[in-house]
């Protein structure tokens, strides 16, 4: 058995502390950005209506499809520009890949088999997820940012602290898993394991395909279906937990 030298393991306890720095900002930075971003949106609508009393639904909507867009491409570029020198943007964001059309179609019948598990579950109903209509077409900008900014940190640049740090591929499974749900705290502990469990697939379709655009293409297929009809029924009190 190999012991680690002392001058080894105090560098593997900093890598790992710096791995776990890194997860829990991944999940809570854009939820940071969020709350600063919306809350100047909704104060600006206050300023301009004259409002009494709490937002109404439809404001709260609107402020989620504008500014969690750049909210989540704040933290994709931050990120980048602090790790630029040490690591380049296709390596800390696993965007190399050989075999693009591939991917690509793996992810699109990833995403509808999660479309049609969404549906078959009733936590959004196909004809919401088909409805093209203004709430739908609004939506498009955060689903594709979604689908992009998400991947980029929880499959992508998770994955490359992690291994940074030694973890194998169970770590990058669990803990990308874990901030993916923390990401997405304001749907309560049934939204929650519903986006852990959707995280474990797309974490194991990226380590099969070893670069994101599989699970990109599915995570994007399926926030394209299912919103805004989930926040919809989120804001109608459909969400058990």
């Amino acid at each position: 058995m190999t012991v680690a030298s002392p001058e080894t393991a105090p560098a593997f306890a900093r890598k790992k502390r710096s791995a776990a720095f890194w997860i829990a900002a991944t999940a809570f930075a854009p939820l940071f950005l969020y709350a600063i971003f919306s809350s100047i949106f909704i104060g600006g609508w206050y300023a301009i209506t004259r409002h009494q009393g709490p937002p109404t639904p439809e404001v709260i909507l609107n402020s989620i499809l504008v500014t969690l867009p750049p909210s989540e491409w704040t933290v994709v570029l931050a990120w980048w520009l602090i790790q630029r020198r040490r690591t380049g943007f296709a390596d800390l964001y696993a965007t190399r890949t050989r075999t693009p059309v591939l991917d690509i179609a793996v992810g699109l019948a990833l995403g509808a088999a999660w479309v049609l598990m969404y549906g078959l579950g009733d936590v959004v109903a196909f004809a919401d997820m088909f409805r093209l209509d203004l709430a739908k077409l609004s939506s498009v900008p955060m689903s594709v940012t979604a689908g992009f900014c998400e991947e980029f940190l929880c499959r992508g640049f998770l994955f490359t602290v992690i291994a940074q740090a030694g973890g194998g591929w169970k770590s990058k499974l669990i803990w990308p898993a874990l901030a993916f749900s923390l990401m997405h705290i304001l749907w309560g502990p049934w939204g929650m394991g519903w986006t852990a469990l959707l995280a474990l697939t797309f974490a194991g379709v990226t380590l099969w395909r070893r670069s994101i655009w599989a699970a990109v293409a599915a995570h994007t297929v399926l926030d394209l279906c299912i919103e805004p009809g989930l926040f919809v029924k989120a804001f109608q009190g459909g969400f058990g937990g």
